[in-house]
């Protein structure tokens, strides 16, 4: 029988209380003096569409100096799927390029525009939870 102990209390509560959130920290380890990453993206090597979300992601970095999308590879990796199933629970978008903000809970499903990945990166994404565009374009 496994027992809660001071050192692994808060782990074992956090994975009761928010197991997206345990999930996350335990993918994302907290480098000393750092903070985990909030912009998370998924992406397939095969998927067209994926390699254009990552694209803007590079775009957008350059522009936002501070600005780091982590992006896993879902397709290739079982346990990166997993991940990504875990923050799409109700199967919203299905697949990938699937992009996840931490801090807002909001997440981009597919090709968007430029104008929308930077608006959701600054978490600025307005009351909608899920942008769904097609075709992308700027």
């Amino acid at each position: 029988v496994a027992s809660l102990t001071p050192s692994n209390a808060g782990v074992g509560l956090r994975s009761l209380v928010d197991p997206l959130g345990a999930a996350l920290d335990a993918a994302f380890p907290t480098p000393e003096g750092g903070t985990h990453p909030h912009l998370i993206g998924f992406y397939a090597e095969q998927s067209m569409e994926a390699k254009r979300m990552k694209y803007l992601g590079h775009l957008l970095e350059e522009e936002l100096p501070g600005t780091k999308i982590v992006w896993l590879e879902a397709w290739q990796n079982p346990m990166n799927e997993r991940l990504r199933a875990t923050i799409d629970i109700r199967n919203q978008c299905g697949g990938v390029p699937y992009l996840f903000n931490r801090k807002t809970g909001k997440v981009l499903c597919g090709v968007v525009a430029y104008d929308k990945l930077r608006l959701w990166a600054q978490g600025l994404a307005g009351d909608a939870r899920i942008y769904r565009d097609i075709g992308g374009g700027n």
